[in-house]
Parts: C-alpha cells; sequence; structure tokens
C-alpha cells in the first residue's frame, strides 16, 4: 500500500512541474500602449506635447494622437505590434518624422516603445 501511494504522489509531482515549465505565463487584463512619445521643443527641451498632432502609420491604418496627459507624453498604438511611420506636426514647427518605428509583442502585451521627439521651431 506505501509503495503504491509513493507512486501516485511522484506522478502527480512529475505531471503537476513538466506541464509549468512550457506553459506560457499567464496575460494581464492590462491595456498597454506600444508608442510613448516625448514632445519637446528642439532648442528649449521645453514639453509641447499638448496641441501637437502625432500619427503613427502601417499600411492602411492610420491613427491620430491629439491629447497629452502630463503635456509631455503621448501614446498610441495600443496593443497594436507593427512597423510605424510617425510623424509629429505642430502650429509653429516644423513637422518631424521618422520611418520604421517596430512595435513587437511578447504574445500578451506589446512592448513599449519610447521616442524623443524633438521639435525644430520653423524658420
Amino acid at each position: 500500500m506505501m509503495r503504491r501511494f509513493s507512486l501516485i504522489t511522484l506522478l502527480i509531482s512529475v505531471g503537476c512541474s513538466a506541464g509549468s515549465s512550457t506553459e506560457p505565463a499567464a496575460c494581464t487584463k492590462e491595456y498597454v500602449y506600444g508608442l510613448h512619445a516625448q514632445i519637446t521643443d528642439a532648442r528649449s527641451d521645453s514639453a509641447i506635447a499638448q496641441g501637437t498632432i502625432l500619427t503613427l502609420q502601417e499600411g492602411s491604418y492610420q491613427e491620430v494622437v491629439i491629447e497629452s496627459w502630463d503635456g509631455l507624453m503621448m501614446f498610441g498604438a495600443g496593443e497594436r505590434p507593427g512597423e510605424y511611420s510617425v510623424t509629429a506636426e505642430r502650429l509653429g514647427y516644423d513637422r518631424w518624422t521618422m520611418s520604421g518605428v517596430e512595435i513587437l509583442s511578447d504574445g500578451c502585451h506589446v512592448i513599449p516603445v519610447s521616442l524623443r521627439v524633438q521639435m525644430a521651431p520653423a524658420s
């Protein structure tokens, strides 16, 4: 009886540990933005996100961001991996563009990419 109990315990232990080592980590319900853009004046380094229009383009998909929660940062590409062209526009400043911004996914969420967007005052 003791030998049978030990064998069953061993099989249960091996079965539980074998399954957990190959299972992916549990995903959370958190919503993650793929792009974190810090928008500043290239000369003064002051925050100018408020009033800036940030556009993310990937193929036929386009996302336009017009709000900044803190006046410095703008967020986009929420839970959407891809390779983007990012454009920032603001009255009184030259247009800022960067192509090939790649946002990857870890299987649960996007992996955020941080950009420092330094906009030059228009000449």
